[in-house]
């Protein structure tokens, strides 16, 4: 009994260590997704043993990963891989909406009787970079006046914006009197900075051009050009919308009154004399 007890576990063992599934590969469709987006993960195994494998289950551990399973579970069971065969499974999953920027490493067990196996995977959300500049005030009322221009800078995007930098290019229909460029650094998601220049219109109604450079969370590069318009007025407009008040002297306005006053009284006296 002994002998047939020591000779089944060396077999068991045997088999045990002939018996290995791996990950061959795995790929997704689309590469990369948009946080809400759908994608299919597809992951091929290889039975790299010299033995048959039966009910293979292979599970996804999701939980500290912001995905989601649509159609299947996070499990299924592969019924039979033959020696040096493959078998390619595919889960459906989805990026759950709040989902960051970032590559995500995804823990896959293959088990199958007393074998288990952990192996990492990654799925990439990658969503789209957005900056806006918004015009939020100005001093600057008509042509030829300095004033400050104030900016803001709102990242309406799904991801964080890095190294920021603006430069507000030269153009003859402004003058530049702060300096050209500022470093804003970091614009979280639904976030803004603000950040003033000033400057001296040359011109009515002139646009501002700036020229923006930064980093998304891949620490890829972008640069792109941005405009700003401006509501400047000529004096006349200005004067008509009632946005600059006349240079008029009402103290000389004054003085001359009170010149009439008097020549008109020493008049009626020097007559009331005579």
């Amino acid at each position: 009994m002994k002998i047939l007890s020591t000779l089944f576990f060396i077999l068991l063992m045997a088999y045990l260590v002939n018996a290995q599934v791996a990950i061959q590969s795995f790929d997704t469709i689309p590469s990369k997704v948009l946080p809400g987006e759908k994608l299919k993960l597809r992951i091929n195994l290889e039975n790299v043993g010299d033995n048959d494998i039966n009910n293979i289950l292979v599970k996804l551990d999701l939980v500290q990963v912001p995905f989601a399973p649509l159609v299947s579970s996070t499990e299924q069971v592969i019924a039979e891989i033959n020696d040096n065969d493959e078998k390619t499974i595919v889960f459906e999953l989805v990026a759950l909406p709040n989902a960051e920027s970032q590559i995500y490493k995804v823990p896959v067990e293959v088990s199958f009787g007393e074998n288990k196996k952990i192996s990492l995977i990654s799925l990439e959300v990658n969503a789209k970079v957005n900056i806006d500049v918004i015009l939020d005030s100005t001093d600057i009322k008509k042509v030829n006046n300095q004033g400050k221009v104030i900016l803001k800078f709102v990242n309406n995007g799904l991801t964080q914006i890095k190294f920021l930098k603006v430069t507000l290019e030269e153009n003859p229909a402004y003058e530049i009197l702060s300096a050209k460029s500022i470093y804003i650094g970091e614009v979280d998601v639904d976030d803004f900075e603000s950040e003033e220049f000033t400057v001296i219109s040359n011109s009515n109604n002139p646009q501002l051009f700036f020229t923006l450079e930064y980093r998304d969370f891949n620490n890829k590069e972008f640069k792109e050009a941005k405009r700003i318009n401006l509501n400047i007025y000529t004096e006349e407009e200005a004067r008509q919308l009632g946005l600059v008040k006349d240079n008029f002297n009402w103290i000389f306005v004054a003085l001359i009154l009170v010149n009439i006053i008097l020549i008109y009284f020493y008049r009626r006296k020097k007559k009331n004399v005579n």
